[in-house]
């Protein structure tokens, strides 16, 4: 997995995400990149409900915060943006989630458990603005990935 790369065993919802993150970027003007405020976002347009869930906030809470601390620039027209360094740390995260839970697919909320396992300044300040708190956030997260 580099750059633009994305592979791996993963869900259709979960591919899903990382399309729309791909699209949230390209909607909001913001930089040629694939940051995990984008697969957040990703998340939050796909699967609403899931993202209110595990966050304890709405989702437009934590839409308004990203946009909040996203600037724009400059724009990428070619077809698959890449990932930042931090994004791949997400699927990576996501990834070793789903194994050590022995789950032979990447899913949804390994994806958002990953979101949630990596710090970025955007993402961590649009968090704390949308009073996301990350820890309950993740227990949650971990709690419906255990239970199935």
């Amino acid at each position: 997995m580099s750059g633009s790369k994305f592979s791996g065993n993963y869900t259709d919802g979960a591919r899903r995400a990382v399309v729309l993150a791909q699209e949230e970027s390209r909607a909001m003007m913001h930089d040629a990149y694939i940051g995990p405020e984008h697969l957040l976002l990703g998340l939050l347009h796909a699967y609403p409900n899931t993202v209110q869930t595990a966050l304890g906030v709405w989702p437009d809470e934590v839409r308004d915060a990203i946009m909040r601390f996203a600037s724009a620039g400059p724009q990428d027209t070619s077809e698959s943006l890449p990932f930042t360094r931090m994004s791949l740390e997400v699927l990576k995260a996501a990834q070793r989630t789903a194994r050590e839970l022995h789950s032979d697919h990447v899913g949804i909320k390994h994806l958002l458990f990953g979101v949630l396992s990596v710090h970025s300044d955007r993402l961590d300040r649009a968090l704390v603005a949308a009073g996301v708190d990350r820890d309950s956030a993740q227990t949650r997260v971990m709690a419906a990935l255990t239970r199935g």
